[in-house]
């Protein structure tokens, strides 16, 4: 799955503007693609849109209603006055989706630009003198909505295989480390519901802790476990991670290399080794093939020296599963790279 383009309307400092990802060079859409720009100037709120019409989409597949006026992201999504992605690729979709939320007469627009899309969303109609919005749900009554939306079931009540794409979203402001203090070392169950949009959330409570979830992949998938861990080390100067987990303790431990039983634990990483933790094993562990991956900044706090590499390595884990990375970045190198390796898009200015 990839996103094709971008249609926003009135949206928050971006205004209008539309953003095709489409490369005219090589015929293909591009796999990588970086937003810049001054602080402001919507780079945030480019992510956070896509993975809220992500998000609203499996709820509408689920119920094929509308939003509840109560729910935050119905809040969210509307106070734009259209908004809009464009997907392509999907398993068991023949013609690309248009995932939308927005005023009649701007969709209409947008669908005579772009023909042949199946479009689902909530359109807005203005209802008499009143000004009243009134929203209807538009989704295509055919059998590959059923489908996906039975794929969505199977991923979201299971950890099996749905053969279905997912989203992966990391807020730079959401990437805080917190150390657990409560249900220390216990073997807690995950939930699968995340998997549809994987989000990084600091929580005090050990069930939702990274560390967690490692421990729990030891168990499930010893081998990927080992992967990750061997992927994560690669970061880490002067100390590594150990697999290896005493009984009875339930927790993990970094060994400092040339001393002999010194360790420390996993919450006493830097920040910078605590981003390249969260982001590396997010994308090992819940990325399906041919999901889509945005984060906001993920060089913060890195040091110079381990952008180029660890950039190297987050796009080859979303090359593996045949997906898309969107990130945002305010380093010139990173403009660079990916001006000479993907596709920048500059928001706000001639940064």
């Amino acid at each position: 799955m990839k996103i094709q383009s971008l249609h926003m309307k009135h949206v928050g400092p971006i205004e209008n503007r539309n953003i095709d990802f489409y490369d005219e060079w090589s015929g293909q859409i591009y796999n990588r693609i970086l937003f810049s720009g001054p602080n402001g100037c919507g780079k945030s709120i480019v992510l956070r849109a896509i993975s809220l019409l992500w998000d609203v989409t499996g709820y509408w597949l689920d119920n094929r209603r509308v939003l509840q006026k109560s729910d935050l992201r119905h809040n969210w999504l509307q106070q734009w006055a259209g908004i809009a992605m464009i997907l392509t690729d999907l398993p068991h979709v023949k013609t690309s989706i248009g995932i939308f939320v927005g005023e009649r007469s701007w969709l209409e627009g947008l669908d005579t630009k772009h023909k042949g899309i199946e479009w689902i969303g909530e359109r807005l109609e203005k209802k008499g003198k009143s000004g009243i919005a009134r929203r209807n749900l538009v989704i295509p009554e055919n059998e590959w909505v059923n489908t996906w939306a039975e794929s969505r079931k199977k991923m979201i009540l299971t950890f099996e295989n749905a053969k279905t794409p997912n989203f992966i979203y990391l807020d730079a402001e959401e990437r805080r480390w917190v150390s657990p203090k409560r249900n220390l070392g216990q073997a807690l169950p995950e939930d699968s519901k995340l998997r549809w949009l994987v989000t990084y959330q600091a929580t005090e409570d050990w069930k939702g802790q990274l560390e967690a979830s490692l421990l729990n992949l030891k168990t499930v998938k010893l081998h990927k476990f080992h992967d990750v861990i061997r992927g994560l080390n690669e970061f880490l100067i002067g100390k590594e991670i150990d697999p290896n987990v005493k009984p009875g303790k339930n927790r993990l431990r970094v060994n400092i290399k040339g001393l002999r039983d010194q360790s420390h634990s996993i919450d006493d990483l830097s920040a910078g080794e605590h981003q390249v933790l969260i982001q590396i094993y997010l994308i090992s562990r819940w990325l399906e093939r041919g999901g889509i991956v945005m984060i906001d900044e993920p060089d913060l706090y890195l040091h110079p020296s381990l952008i180029s590499g660890f950039l190297a390595k987050l796009e080859s884990l979303v090359e593996e599963s045949q997906g898309q990375l969107l990130i945002t970045s305010h380093i010139p190198e990173v403009w660079e790279r990916y001006e000479a390796r993907g596709m920048r898009i500059r928001l706000g200015g001639a940064l």
